[in-house]
């Protein structure tokens, strides 16, 4: 009991950094949902998809931590980013926890919590509906666990650590790698015992998928190998090529920091959002000019290369799935917590870092990401809901879907079509299109889309070009509503035949 309470009050200093990480989660949740997180939401508001297969646990998790505030009134939506906080504030406690094991001081304890609470991939998932961080809660939990079993060699620690690991991969099955590195840590320890232990705790993961394959779409190995395959069996796959290596490196540094093209935006409407930025390359400047001294042992050997293992496991997958930054989302946290265990004299250069990264993920990540709100998409939504004939040409089809699907409850929105480039993409063939919308038109049914915005430069625009524009010259375009917002201006258009 007594340990408890100095967990609770002991290392204060540490405790209210990431108190006041955690305020700033809550106060500016992002206002630009993505397609998995208002169908994610909608699946939990009418009980859907309980259970995907990438994310098992995800959604059953958020039904039963939105039960209470949605019988109060509140979003559903909104309730699910607050779950997502918490569970960020979580996993800077698990760090420090880890690092306050090996003897860390207390002020890099709290550097290293900045550096990860404020890098990009956690303040974006931290304010977002989506299923990234909870895993990575309970990967580090395990990790933790396999700590005390190093230092106490009590074999119950290793049980724990399996458990932990198994919750991970449940609630997404990227963590499957942290699994295997830290089962391969135990069996190298040569425990028999404590590996056994770990590997028949993890049996509860497989065990949770088949009650709910068995439970939801019956049995027969041929259901179970396409539950668990999930998405692979459909659109999504693995593989390398040029554009997915070239993703993978910008994407490993959006982990760290935000580059978007939006910023661009930023800085032409106003030249003083260019501050934040310039503020941040001084500190990183001053933060070269006070390098770290580099040690020869490390404080825990058997540590720092296992998670090192990990690291480049979990960057391979990203890669081999064509760089998806979702999938990078621990990579700072690992490169950060390490760092401690690789160099000394390091206070100025990490003070001066977490400077940088604080000032310009707060400014260009955070903040615009909350007051970046979806009113265009809710204008949509509001007229198709109001006009059943009502055809719309979206640049984000599945977005718009999901959003009719948690305003509405309807899963089979037909009145929503694929963009013009989308199409292109999928090298299906633009002719279709062309067709409906003729029809559509001779019958006077009315067309609108949202696929002539200002388009910031990222990784959509880059692929789509001028594809959409190209297609839509062949008809006469008319403005409808048009927002400007700190990012950019969104429009709707009217699409009509040219006279």
């Amino acid at each position: 009991m007594l340990n408890n309470w100095k967990l609770i009050t002991g290392h204060r200093l540490s405790r209210f950094s990431i108190v006041i990480i955690l305020c700033l989660y809550l106060i500016f949740p992002s206002g630009l949902s993505t397609t998995d997180g208002w169908f994610s939401a909608a699946s939990i508001k009418y009980c859907g998809e309980l259970f995907h297969p990438h994310h098992l646990l995800y959604n059953s998790l958020g039904l039963i931590f939105t039960w209470l505030p949605s019988r109060m009134g509140i979003d559903i939506l909104s309730t699910m980013k607050i779950l997502n906080a918490l569970f960020a504030f979580l996993v800077l406690i698990v760090i420090q926890e880890i690092l306050f094991k090996f003897d860390i001081s207390e002020k890099q304890v709290v550097l290293v919590s900045c550096l990860t609470g404020f890098s990009f991939s956690i303040l974006r998932y931290a304010t977002e509906n989506e299923t990234y961080i909870v895993p990575l809660f309970f990967a580090l939990l395990a990790s933790l666990n396999w700590v005390n079993f190093l230092k106490e060699k009590k074999n119950k620690f290793a049980l724990y650590s399996g458990l932990f690991a198994s919750l991970a991969v449940l609630f997404h099955q990227t963590y499957i790698f942290w699994w295997i590195g830290l089962m391969a840590a135990i069996i190298i320890e040569k425990k028999k015992r404590a590996a056994l232990l770990y590997f028949l705790v993890s049996l509860t993961g497989p065990i949770v998928y088949l009650s709910v394959i068995l439970a939801t779409v019956g049995s027969g190995w041929k259901n179970i190998l396409n539950f668990i395959m999930g998405a692979f069996r459909g659109s999504a796959s693995l593989g390398i090529t040029v554009q997915g290596l070239y993703l993978s490196v910008i994407n490993f540094i959006r982990s760290f920091a935000q580059m978007h093209g939006y910023m661009f935006n930023m800085i032409k409407a106003n030249i003083l959002f260019a501050v934040p930025g310039l503020a941040s390359i001084v500190f990183v400047l001053l933060a070269i000019l006070r390098l770290p001294e580099k040690i020869r042992t490390n404080v825990s050997h058997k540590f720092s290369t296992i998670h090192i293992l990990l690291l480049v496991l979990q960057f391979i997958f990203a890669v081999l799935s064509f760089g998806n930054a979702e999938f990078m989302v621990m990579i700072p946290v690992l490169v950060f917590m390490l760092i401690p265990f690789y160099t000394v004299n390091n206070e100025k250069f990490l003070t001066r870092i977490a400077i940088a990264l604080a000032v310009w993920n707060v400014s260009y990540g955070l903040l615009p990401l909350h007051y970046k709100n979806q009113a265009p998409e809710r204008f949509l939504c509001k007229t198709a809901m109001e006009d059943k004939n009502l055809i719309i040409i979206a640049s984000d089809d599945q977005l718009l879907k999901s959003m009719l699907y948690y305003e509405t409850g309807d899963n089979n929105i037909k009145s929503i079509m694929k963009s013009p480039a989308s199409l292109n993409l999928r090298g299906d063939n633009q002719a279709i299109l062309a067709g409906v919308i003729d029809s559509a038109l001779n019958k006077g049914i009315k067309i609108e889309t949202n696929c002539l915005d200002e388009q910031a430069i990222s990784r959509q625009s880059i692929i789509e070009g001028n594809k959409n524009t190209t297609f839509f010259s062949n008809y006469k375009t008319s403005l409808i509503r048009s927002w400007k917002q700190i990012t950019g201006i969104k429009s709707i258009y009217l699409i009509e035949k040219k006279p």
